[in-house]
C-alpha cells in the first residue's frame, strides 16, 4: 500500500494489504487496520490517533518518531518492534498479541492493559507500569530492570520474574505458585 499520495487519513479503513516500506510524515486518525502486512516497514514522524490495528503483522516494524495515541491492538503479531523509537508518545492497549522480543524502554506505561498477550523474551528497562494490567499474559523470559510495577497486577500471568531489588514491587499483584520466582535472586533454599 502507498501511503505517499496523502499526508492524513480520516476515518478509513484498509484491509488486506501490505506495507513493506518507509511511511514518512502521515497522519491516521480513527483508521482502522484489518490483516494488513506491516512486517518490516519503516514509520517515520508518523500519527496514528484512535485507530485500530485488527490481525495486523507489525512484526520488526521500525519507529522512528512516530506518535501512538489511543490505539488498540488485538490479535496482532508484532515479534521484535521497539517501542522506544516513539520517543515515549505511546498510549495503546493490547489484546490476543504475540509481542515476542519487543523492547519498551524509558517510557511512562501507566495503566497499560495487556490481556492474553505472549510478551515472551520482551524487554521493559526504565519504564513506569504503575498500576498495569498483565491478565493472562506468557512472561517467559521477558525482563523487567529499573522498572517501577507499584500497584501493578500479574495475578493470571504466568512465567514472569522480577528482580525485587533492580525495580520497584510496592502493592504489586501476584499469585501462587508464580510469585514463588520471586524468590530466584535472594540465594536461599526451599524446600
Amino acid at each position: 500500500m502507498d501511503f505517499s499520495g496523502s499526508d492524513s487519513f480520516d476515518n478509513e479503513t484498509f484491509d488486506h494489504t501490505a506495507c513493506n516500506e518507509e511511511v514518512e510524515g502521515v497522519s491516521f486518525y480513527k483508521c482502522t487496520f484489518q490483516n494488513v502486512d506491516f512486517q518490516s516497514a519503516r514509520l517515520v514522524d508518523c500519527a496514528f490517533d484512535e485507530c485500530r490495528f485488527v490481525q495486523c503483522n507489525l512484526s520488526l516494524m521500525e519507529i522512528v518518531g512516530s506518535l501512538f495515541t489511543w490505539v488498540k491492538f488485538t490479535d496482532c503479531k508484532m515479534v521484535g518492534v521497539d517501542w522506544s523509537g516513539t520517543g515515549g508518545f505511546l498510549s495503546a492497549s493490547y489484546s490476543g498479541c504475540i509481542m515476542r522480543n519487543n523492547v519498551f524502554a524509558d517510557m511512562n506505561l501507566s495503566q497499560y492493559k495487556f490481556l492474553s498477550c505472549d510478551l515472551r523474551e520482551a524487554q521493559f528497562s526504565n519504564v513506569r507500569l504503575k498500576s498495569a494490567v498483565f491478565d493472562e499474559c506468557e512472561l517467559g523470559q521477558c525482563q523487567f530492570h529499573q522498572a517501577d510495577l507499584s500497584y501493578a497486577n500479574f495475578a493470571t500471568s504466568r512465567n514472569y520474574y522480577m528482580n525485587a531489588e533492580t525495580n520497584t514491587l510496592k502493592k504489586t499483584v501476584f499469585s501462587l505458585p508464580e510469585a514463588v520466582s520471586l524468590l530466584a535472586n535472594l540465594d536461599i533454599v526451599l524446600e
